[in-house]
């Protein structure tokens, strides 16, 4: 994993959470749907025969399922960057805040932190080094 991406990419990753969770939701309730409108009363055979509706019903829970571990995984990747960021002095995640979290480009942080522009990028790259480095040490120790 790279850190750096995974930064770059944070508030995309957050987004495509939220609207793979949505699309959970709208599957669920095709599934249910799907179930109570051919209940005709009559019994149907299990196990020998299968009906559409169970077909539709195993599909869609399928891509319940592919989305639920593709949200899993984005959720980790996200977790283990914000405890790396965590890691680093105030001052260095006050930076990765803002120019990665927050959106903030860096001639805007330099002013706000009274620095040049050089010295937050040096921040940034110093940081990400330190964070991949951190990353790479634990992920060969267990």
């Amino acid at each position: 994993m790279k850190v750096q991406e995974i930064l770059e990419n944070y508030n995309s990753l957050k987004a495509s959470i939220t609207i793979v969770e949505a699309e959970i939701k709208e599957l669920e309730e095709e599934i249910l749907d799907a179930k109570s409108v051919n209940l005709d009363g009559m019994p149907k055979a299990k196990g020998f025969t299968s009906s559409n509706i169970e077909t539709f019903v195993a599909e869609k829970e399928d891509k319940i399922n592919k989305k639920k571990r593709e949200i899993e995984k984005n959720k980790t990747k996200i977790k283990i960057v914000e405890d790396l960021v965590k890691t680093l002095k105030k001052y260095n995640q006050d930076i990765i805040d803002m120019r990665y979290y927050q959106m903030i480009s860096i001639e805007e942080i330099a002013t706000k932190k009274n620095r040049g522009y050089g010295a937050i990028q040096k921040t940034i790259d110093k940081s990400i080094r330190f964070m991949q480095k951190e990353y790479n040490q634990n992920k060969k120790s267990i």
